[in-house]
């Protein structure tokens, strides 16, 4: 491991801090301003959640086509060009005074940071890496943990010290002074993938067919896929964007809450490693029928627990699927559909990515305002995810004749 770092550092540092800088428009940090703004502008968890909702929507099907970006230019200009816009969004944030100004700055938040940061690390770190693709996306994604370990407290501190102006202003300074030059100088080369070995157990040879979206879409696997695939980003998103609802109604302390983000973020590196490791040895779809099955644990458990201390084993739980999703989300595509279409298909599944949780806070916010507790409807959550699992499992056949190519494009 520590000569693999040494010798890919360059490209590995690169995708890290992509993902570490996706974090302004992550959910985790967007919404810890969201009382602010419902106070600004006299919304309710619904309507802000309609906002946001409508916002992510649109990112996602920008993303369909703004997402191919990543097959036409280099890396290195690509990631330039979104930071650039994630620095935009975060000044407009700053500047925001009425609800479709708020519409604009959701929009370009998660276009340029959930979307568009995600989808230059994890398509370039897929395509540079081969027969260790696992290990390079383990230690890659390693970037979302440290955002998310970091940015809610730094967050929340900026809000109390400096207030929410301040906050944004700060973010686009980041994004244009220290990431921008950062990203140009790293990514001043691509690297090209040198080995051809096949990862143990995987099956699957460097040289597999690669699909074109308009065939993925064609194959029954790939939506039975994303009924599973999906859940972490629907469920987190809609944990985080009302993280405040629920402290209130569990009757917990917001800095505690912020804190046991610590526990999650540490448990994500471990099982985003670990994760890497075994698709490498096993394949990213073996994985599939049991990344899910902690986070359903950990819905279960976060809506029936009532004392604080139960959020310490749930964000134990929840951070094991996300350190796997992060891994599994950026090796499963090229693993089963080669890599020369990698940019348009990520652009594909990313967007149903963010639609998802562009979805999630609409339709949570909607029930909390119909009388639907949010812990009720984690319970939900937690059992839909333990149908998912069984649903990956019974996939594993055809999965394996894609991944072999027993399968052509249709």
């Amino acid at each position: 491991m520590i000569r693999f770092l040494r010798a890919e550092a360059r490209w590995l540092f690169a995708g890290f801090l992509l993902c570490i800088a996706s974090s302004f428009g992550q959910t985790y940090f967007i919404s810890l301003s969201n009382d602010v703004l419902m106070a600004r502008f006299g919304l309710s968890h619904g309507g802000i959640g309609l906002v946001y909702a409508l916002a992510t929507t649109t990112s996602a099907l920008i993303l369909l086509e703004f997402g191919k970006l990543v097959d036409r230019v280099s890396t290195r200009t690509a990631a330039v060009i979104v930071s650039a816009g994630l620095a935009g969004a975060c000044l407009l944030m700053a500047m925001v005074q009425a609800v479709w100004m708020l519409f604009f700055a959701f929009l370009g938040l998660r276009l340029f940071g959930q979307g568009m940061m995600s989808q230059v690390s994890m398509t370039a770190t897929g395509r540079w890496f081969d027969a260790r693709r696992g290990r390079a996306l383990s230690i890659v994604t390693l970037g979302y943990a440290a955002g998310i370990a970091f940015t809610p407290a730094l967050a929340v501190a900026g809000l109390a010290a400096l207030g929410f102006r301040s906050l944004w202003l700060i973010a686009a300074a980041v994004m244009l002074v220290v990431a921008l030059p950062v990203f140009y100088v790293l990514l001043s080369r691509e690297r090209v993938p040198s080995g051809s070995a096949l990862a143990d157990g995987a099956g699957v040879a460097r040289e597999k067919t690669s699909w074109r979206r308009r065939h993925v879409v064609r194959a029954p696997a790939f939506w039975f896929m994303l009924t599973g695939m999906l859940c972490p980003s629907f469920m987190m998103t809609s944990l985080l964007f009302h993280q405040l609802n629920l402290i209130s109604v569990k009757g917990w302390d917001m800095v505690q809450y912020a804190l046991a983000f610590s526990v999650f973020a540490t448990v994500q590196v471990g099982a985003s490693l670990l994760a890497g490791g075994l698709i490498d040895r096993f394949s990213a779809r073996r994985m599939l029928p049991i990344y899910l099955l902690p986070m359903a644990l950990g819905m279960i458990a976060l809506a029936l627990g009532s004392g604080f201390w139960v959020v310490w084993p749930v964000m134990v739980l929840i951070g094991f699927t996300a350190g796997f999703d992060s891994a599994l989300s950026g090796a499963i595509w090229p693993e089963l559909f080669g890599l020369k279409y990698l940019g348009e298909l990520r652009a594909l599944t990313f967007a149903f990515v963010v639609g998802a949780s562009a979805v999630s806070p609409l339709l949570t916010g909607y029930l909390i305002d119909q009388g639907i507790t949010f812990p009720t409807q984690l319970l939900a959550m937690g059992l839909y995810l333990l149908l998912a699992s069984g649903v990956m499992l019974l996939l594993q056949p055809r999965l394996l004749a894609i991944a072999s190519d027993a399968t052509a494009p249709a």
